[in-house]
């Protein structure tokens, strides 16, 4: 699938996350619910195959009906355009197998706690009837956000729900032989028994960072598997608590009966497994068993009879002529058939096995049972790789090859190491990404202080200069941020009788902001203040806003009507001069915001009431802010404005009487 593709018109592809025998997995993003989620859909070279379908939905159905913290969730099934697909709970970390070889060792608590979850997760399948089968590492997902961290076990794509009689065994598919239980070698069904044999393994390699059985091939490890006793783990790490290396050792029992009968029997042995009342237990050595499984040699069932069936007369031998005649004729016919036997088996095609991570001898074992040999050999750095190990191989594992061809290796020269900058004066913002895309876990600390700009780095716990590998290394950085100041608090004047021009050069003073409105009073002269906000003897921190009333007189409209009452006539009077009344014009305006000013805002009107040279009104605005200003206008007067920012001139305009 590629990206950007819309799976069941609701996941959008973002990229691979792994390819499997059966099926691709991949990161998408969930539209509806805005999430990552994995989308599992099956290969398109076995949509036809009906065995395959049938078992890829039999993993839906097995694991959909478990809810498990510790078990990677199915949320979802479909079919998209005939290709099935299943979406599952995404996690973001690595797998077990990468935890183990980036964390060892791990503290023996901490082991403790992963296989607890683990054991959890099984147990919880085992009562719905689930074996997983296939239990690994790499089957076992770690949450590393979460604290403590998290793990999940994902991958029940070869469970076998035991109600489900009707499943042959040639469904059955066989775990990775370093985690297979001596019976499943035999052939013997897998059953809870194997799971708990897996388990154990799982745990000795938490504890050992490898797998108690290696060899060049796979039949070898399960040899090893089914005759050999399991290695001392007290040898590879003495300080191994005795009672912990117990449940290793009875989890991996060849005898299934004397292992532990049950995941959750084996979970309960863990929680007590570090106490110091345990600590003097004696080690537990499972009882030898013969192997019944073996091939034996046996018995003719009658003797007699079988005597008496053998031939009395010996044959007679072939004269020294006959014997080179038939030979002779023979040896042809056995030459033109090797060669035909040659000339086939150099048109047959063999598959590239999966080389990662292996060793040159050990890959050169696999091409050799592959019927493929080694190319070229090239070398690069790898954070992942060990130095001397298979990084991949050319072509990739998987693809078919005639015999006998070769495939080139890319092999790992080892981590790359990268020589750490003196970050101390740093702006974090400038250098984060770089840091972050090299592979580095970074966390932050703060410290207040003066000396440095707020985000400037003042500490680095690696020191520069020092050479480190960079991959998921942990980094912490300490940046300055500003010392608190408390503001400082104002006690607010009464400021009755003040004019306006007194009032913003007290709030300039002081440090407060002005909000300066206008309204008519018959008790105030105009020009001085009305009301203050807050009130006198109030306190305000520095910075903040008074806001005050101006008062603009008496109402020259209330006046005129109250005029037009007194004339009997109801007639319009005008005063001695032969002036006209007065009315109200409106305007509209709107202030624009300046995004890199202070928006300080000043008002100036002309009217009948104002003049152009006294504040009409001051504010602060922190977007485009529409206004509306009101002219007291005789007949056929003109009236102006001018809007400041920042003392500067941003608007201004005039209106008609």
């Amino acid at each position: 699938m590629e990206k950007g593709y819309l799976v069941g018109g609701r996941y959008e592809i973002l990229g691979t996350l792994g390819e499997g025998g059966m099926a691709n997995v991949y990161l998408a993003n969930d539209t509806l619910l805005n999430r990552k989620v994995a989308v599992k859909a099956l290969r398109y070279d076995l949509q036809d195959d009906e065995s395959v379908k049938r078992r890829f939905g039999r993993e839906a159905r097995a694991t959909s009906g478990l809810s498990n913290p510790n078990i990677v969730n199915v949320l979802d099934v479909g079919n998209d355009d005939g290709v099935q697909y299943i979406v599952i709970e995404y996690v973001d970390g690595p797998n077990l197998k990468k935890y183990i070889r980036t964390h060892y060792p791990i503290p023996y608590r901490e082991v403790v706690d992963i296989m607890k979850q683990i054991c959890m997760a099984v147990a919880d399948a085992h009562e719905h009837r689930i074996i997983h089968r296939d239990l690994k590492p790499e089957n076992i997902l770690v949450d590393e956000k979460k604290d403590p961290l998290q793990v999940k076990v994902s991958d029940f794509g070869i469970a076998l729900a035991l109600s489900e009689r009707s499943i042959t065994r040639t469904n059955s598919l066989l775990g990775s032989v370093h985690y297979m239980s001596p019976e499943q070698i035999r052939g013997r069904s897998a059953t809870v028994l194997s799971d708990i044999y897996a388990l154990g393994i799982i745990l000795f390699e938490l504890l050992t960072k490898h797998v108690p059985f290696t060899g060049d091939t796979a039949v070898t490890v399960a040899l090893k598997h089914s005759k050999e006793d399991m290695p001392d783990l007290r040898k590879i790490d003495p300080d191994i608590p005795q009672p912990l290396e117990n449940v290793v050792l009875k989890a991996t029992a060849k005898d299934p009966d004397q292992r532990y009968q049950s995941v959750r029997e084996m979970c309960d042995d863990l929680n007590t497994c570090l106490m110091p009342e345990r600590g003097d237990e004696p080690k537990f050595i499972p009882t030898p068993i013969n192997d019944l499984e073996e091939t034996r040699v046996m018995e003719p069932l009658d003797k007699t009879s079988d005597k008496s069936t053998a031939p009395t007369k010996k044959p007679q031998k072939l004269d020294r002529k006959r014997k080179i005649i038939l030979i002779a004729s023979i040896v042809p016919v056995i030459i033109v058939l090797f060669l035909i036997a040659m000339v086939i088996k150099s048109n047959q095609e063999t598959t590239v096995p999966d080389l990662f991570n292996l060793t040159m001898k050990q890959a050169n074992v696999m091409l050799k049972s592959s019927n493929l040999t080694a190319g070229d050999i090239s070398k690069e750095n790898d954070d992942d790789v060990e130095a001397g190990h298979v990084i991949k191989s050319i072509p990739a594992k998987g693809l078919k090859l005639k015999n006998g061809a070769k495939v080139n290796l890319v092999v790992s020269l080892g981590a790359t190491y990268y020589k750490m900058p003196k970050l101390i004066g740093k702006q974090y913002e400038d250098v984060s990404s770089n840091l972050k895309r090299r592979g580095f876990k970074v966390r932050v600390n703060y410290k207040a202080t003066n000396e440095y700009d707020a985000g400037t780095i003042i500490k680095q716990s690696i020191p520069g200069g020092k050479k480190v590998v960079t991959k998921n290394k942990s980094l912490t950085l300490t940046l300055a941020k500003a010392k608190t100041i408390k503001p400082k608090v104002v006690k607010v004047r009464d400021l009755t009788g003040y004019n306006l021009k007194s009032i913003q050069d007290y709030a300039t003073e002081v440090g407060l902001t002005l909000n300066t409105s206008y309204e008519y009073s018959d008790d105030v002269e105009e020009g001085l203040l009305v009301s203050q906000t807050p009130s006198a003897n109030s306190t305000i921190n520095q910075g903040g806003t008074l806001s005050v009333v101006i008062s603009k007189g008496p109402d020259s409209d209330k006046t005129t009507t109250t005029d037009k009452e007194s004339d009997g006539n109801g007639t319009n009077n005008t005063n001695s001069n032969g002036s006209s009344s007065t009315s109200t014009v409106t305007k509209d305006i709107t202030i624009p915001y300046d995004a890199g000013g202070n928006n300080s805002i000043t008002i100036y009107i002309s009217d009948a009431t104002h003049s152009i040279n006294t504040v009409y009104k001051t504010m602060n605005i922190t977007a485009d802010t529409p206004v509306t200003l009101s002219f007291n206008l005789k007949d056929g007067q003109t009236g102006s404005y001018v809007v400041e920012r920042d003392n500067k001139t941003v608007l201004g305009g005039s209106v008609n009487g």
